[in-house]
């Protein structure tokens, strides 16, 4: 299978390296600094910066292509959008499936409620409508026919845990302790994007990747200072509650199977610097 990641971050670099040590041939962009370090990886980089223009026949011919850019000091629209755009035109037309990495921000939703695929999505943060857009813009183009939406969670993971830094400082924490975290491990979101590839029959589908175990804040933060020996941080307090985002679609459907199923077990793997987890291919 010859793949092409855009965007070979923290998450993109897991999904490359995986569909590599199945024998897969794997392109990966990277804006310049990386080629030699993909190169080592078995990659065959490209130098592509998907807010600067895609040319026709700059990307290669793949079966399988990941969307999965940062904000690189663009804007969220200027990557989402506009970068997201300009690489679906530049696509060979025998590109079959095209996975779009989205984000659970596209929720607004902020009483504490659970919310799953089909609940009402109107985003207040420039992230949450930059991603709602891409999708909008994915299945409305062509090279949406055969397209996966996955909206992820927080990451987390070897190298990054959210908010260590602050409660290492001695920080407190704005907002309310009792307020929702929704959380993915990035190897359990690196194992949903391959196995969403696999899943030759799904298509213009969208699926929340989370652990579906959203911890309060205030546990969260506890978990983070017990790792350190730390004191729970103080909480300033605030309204709203968060919401909580279920993954049942994503588990029953896609049969994903989570190594982390919350950040408790997570957070224990990633103190222990775990960094990549075996991923079985699937057909």
């Amino acid at each position: 299978m010859r793949r092409l990641v855009i965007g070979c971050g923290y998450l993109g670099e897991r999904v490359a390296r995986v569909w590599r040590a199945v024998g897969d041939e794997v392109y990966a962009t990277t804006r310049g600094a990386r080629v030699a370090e993909l190169s080592r990886a078995g990659l065959r980089p490209l130098t592509l910066d998907v807010t600067r223009g895609v040319a026709v026949g700059a990307l290669p011919v793949v079966d399988t292509i990941v969307f999965a850019v940062g904000r690189s000091g663009a804007t969220m629209s200027d990557v989402h959008v506009t970068g997201l755009r300009q690489v679906l035109d530049a696509l060979p037309a025998s590109t079959v499936r095209v996975i779009y990495v989205s984000s659970t921000g596209v929720y607004a939703q902020d009483a504490g409620e659970w919310v799953d695929e089909e609940s009402v999505c109107e985003p207040v943060r420039e992230g949450g409508r930059a991603c709602l857009a891409g999708e909008r813009l994915l299945f409305a183009h062509e090279r949406g026919r055969d397209a996966i939406v996955l909206r992820l969670a927080g990451l987390y993971g070897a190298g990054r845990v959210p908010r260590e830094r602050d409660v290492a400082a001695g920080r407190s924490m704005a907002g309310s302790s009792d307020a929702y975290l929704n959380l993915i491990h990035v190897e359990d979101a690196a194992r949903a994007v391959v196995t969403a590839a696999a899943s030759g029959t799904v298509t213009r589908r969208t699926y929340n990747v989370s652990d579906g175990h959203p911890p309060t804040r205030g546990d969260y933060m506890a978990l983070v200072a017990g790792r350190l020996g730390l004191t729970r941080p103080r909480f300033e307090g605030g309204p709203g509650r968060g919401k909580r985002v279920r993954n049942d679609r994503v588990v029953h459907e896609l049969g994903l199977r989570l190594t982390y199923p919350s950040c408790r077990e997570g957070l224990g793997a990633a103190a222990r610097g775990s960094s990549r987890t075996q991923i079985p291919r699937q057909q």
